[in-house]
């Protein structure tokens, strides 16, 4: 009976003290770098806001790597509202492949974005770039 009370004494102690999180130790052995996403170099076409065009350029690039050659890649930008799909198109000649990306802002009509994507030495390199008339 003592061993018990004597049990009870101890837990007891341990449960008023109190917790601390220790996520918050922060030691300098490692430090953190943002990951950076390949996007593909060229301008954006007349009409189309520069966060939109680096939101689908990332798509394209995920529609250009994936093993399925034939693949949309949704995109969207939650800064401006707009969205849309990056469509890799013919076949891949001499390092080069059409594509064509949607845009949808809900204010206008759709619009189509016609190029062609050609591997470089540093990523993907935009040419022929040009905003098509509306949906």
């Amino acid at each position: 009976m003592a061993g018990a009370c004597l049990l009870a004494a101890l837990l007891s102690g341990c449960a008023s003290a109190p917790f601390h999180d220790d996520d918050s130790l922060v030691t300098g052995s490692i430090k953190a770098t943002p990951a950076s996403l390949p996007v593909p170099e060229g301008p954006a076409p007349k009409g189309i806001t520069a966060s939109d065009w680096t939101q689908a350029k990332l798509a394209l690039d995920q529609a250009l790597a994936a093993r399925d050659g034939d693949v949309s890649v949704p995109w969207d930008n939650p800064e401006t509202g707009t969205r849309g799909t990056a469509t890799p198109v013919g076949p891949t000649q001499a390092g080069c492949r059409g594509f064509m990306i949607s845009l949808v802002d809900g204010k206008s009509a759709d619009r189509w974005v016609q190029g062609e994507a050609c591997k470089g030495r540093t990523g993907t390199v935009l040419n022929q770039v040009r905003l098509l008339g509306r949906a």
